[in-house]
């Protein structure tokens, strides 16, 4: 559930029950993106979740990742396989300070990405396009101390991936389904990726997998 008494800026406190506090602004912003991603739902596969559990399934489930850890103003936090904008878009509005980008390798998503963030006003959050290899790749990267990411591709996969786009000591929080064990097939994999701290935690309704790069 969201907080009842909207809160003052940033740093964002946890309410008691764990969730984010709300001013009016996220709230609005939050609402408008909604709109803006079952306007385009269908047409682009976005999302389908019925537009009535949508605040639910989709803002909460963002916003779940909030209380995990102390964001700091200014750090970079790569949304991987963004798709329709979540979880990086909720936690942009809701942490502003933080340094978002959105990678997504579809470019009609992407065009979608580049124009909701236009409308939103997040003109400080930037978007990817393209495959997460080849843009880590690129001269000039600079990692991420904070990869995100919700049910994008299979857990073990972004094992692979959280290695070349996490800086050292940099952390993981994946949103993963009810099917993902911490089994030894996962921490070998954590292991030949150079990750550890491996951990499955639960947040309000989500399933998290944290792990961290290695200095």
């Amino acid at each position: 559930m969201f907080c009842p008494e909207p809160a003052a800026g940033f740093p964002l406190k946890p309410c008691p029950d764990g969730s984010a506090e709300l001013g009016e602004r996220e709230r609005r912003l939050l609402d408008r993106f909604l709109d803006l991603v079952y306007a385009e739902g269908d047409r682009l596969n976005l999302t389908r979740v019925p537009r009535a559990e949508a605040r639910r399934r989709h803002i909460q489930e963002s916003l779940d990742l909030i209380p995990l850890r102390n964001w700091s103003p200014g750090e970079r936090v790569f949304d991987l396989g963004s798709g329709g904008g979540f979880p990086g878009i909720p936690l942009a509005i809701v942490v502003p300070a933080i340094s978002m980008t959105l990678i997504e390798r579809d470019r009609a998503k992407g065009a979608f990405l580049l124009s909701t963030l236009g409308q939103l006003g997040l003109g400080a959050v930037e978007v990817a396009v393209g495959e997460a290899r080849e843009l880590a790749a690129r001269p000039g990267f600079q990692p991420a101390q904070v990869l995100v990411s919700r049910a994008a591709m299979p857990a073990s996969r972004l094992l692979r991936l959280a290695g070349a786009l996490l800086a050292p000591g940099g952390e993981a929080m994946l949103h993963v389904g009810k099917s993902v064990a911490i089994d030894a097939e996962l921490v070998q994999g954590t292991t030949r990726a150079g990750l550890e701290g491996l951990s499955l935690q639960h947040c309000g309704a989500s399933r998290v997998l944290r792990f961290r790069r290695g200095p």
